[in-house]
């Protein structure tokens, strides 16, 4: 997600959430170290972060202030083997009233905004990772905001999408991995779904009023960037015509759990994110288009890519095409 970030960790020192801290501060926290294994504390938060990002309304693109809060949970029992957000989580279940004193910590310290994010490393309808007896005092939390987004599989917990949308007042969004219409490929990260689960969940939430955001992966290990490119823009395409609202092109990255595959991973330049946002943004004039750019550290780029990253950016905020010069 590249929206203009306005961080407020710094009022939870990672050293505090962690026994042993974190290097890394990245908005999405990640492992400096596979090796260490890390104690969570299941009253804090991993991380939380107001940001912006683009919202698409009748032909005008707004951006629209969102909290974000990376709570503390158990492992997802999926086990994508291109994903190391395990390592962000706990092997035991929480507590009935921690899921809600991580929201506490981190509203306490955010300012106001217009939408919340509540993303747990896997599925937020995974009773045991999110008890429901906690249901009700979290979506008294989110009735203050517009749009509440968390994250879910296809195939855990249909039930409890109802029994926690019932509660809100507020628009429920549930960001889901696709990852790829890529059928071998889907088949090996271990997704656990099809693309038919996929497109049934979609069509189940939308005859229920909850909107859809997608979660899609450019690259994989071996995958030259031409067909990166072309896979990433089919499952964009995909997701659209399945009525994502919001679709999130995330590049493959070294050491995100393909293990030592991860060498052989297309590399994605600015130029090239650039190229497949514009063409990505052709798909949908209803779906919102990003594209992660968190592993781009601007002081670490040359200052061509510094431009780059800055337009990039920006255009991902206003959702229009950057101007060929800039890239």
């Amino acid at each position: 997600m590249t929206e203009k970030k306005r961080r407020f960790v710094g009022t939870l020192p990672l050293e505090s959430v962690f026994a042993a801290p974190l290097k890394s501060t990245s908005s999405r926290p990640k492992p400096h170290c596979r090796s260490v294994v890390q104690v969570l504390d299941y009253s804090r938060p991993i991380d939380f972060l107001s940001e912006q990002e683009p919202y698409r309304d009748r032909g005008v693109t707004k951006a629209i202030d969102v909290n974000t809060v990376f709570l503390t949970a158990r492992r997802c029992p999926v086990g994508c083997n291109m994903c190391d957000l395990h390592q962000f989580t706990r092997e035991d279940s929480p507590p009935v009233g921690a899921s809600v004193e991580q929201i506490d910590f981190a509203l306490d310290r955010l300012p106001p905004a217009s939408w919340i994010k509540l993303y747990n490393s896997g599925n937020f309808f995974d009773a045991a990772s999110l008890p429901t007896a906690d249901y009700d005092a979290i979506a008294n939390r989110c009735n203050r905001y517009d749009r509440v987004i968390v994250e879910n599989h296809p195939r855990i917990g249909r039930g409890r999408h109802i029994e926690f949308f019932d509660k809100l007042d507020a628009r429920l969004e549930i960001a889901v991995g696709l990852e790829t219409v890529h059928p071998r490929l889907l088949s090996k990260i271990g997704k656990q779904m099809t693309r038919g689960d996929f497109d049934r969940y979609a069509k189940w939430m939308s005859q229920h009023g909850i909107d859809l955001r997608v979660f899609l992966i450019v690259g994989a290990p071996d995958m030259s960037i031409s067909d990166a490119i072309r896979w990433a823009l089919l499952s964009a395409r995909h997701a659209a015509r399945q009525g994502a609202r919001h679709i999130s092109l995330i590049p493959a990255r070294q050491g995100a759990g393909w293990g030592n595959a991860s060498i052989s991973l297309p590399h994605l330049s600015l130029s090239i994110l650039s190229e497949l946002f514009e063409q990505a943004l052709e798909i949908s004039d209803r779906s919102c288009i990003s594209i992660d750019l968190w592993e781009f550290k601007e002081e670490e780029l040359l200052p061509d890519d510094q431009n780059r990253l800055r337009w990039l950016s920006e255009a991902i905020l206003k959702q229009r095409t950057i101007m060929q010069d800039a890239v």
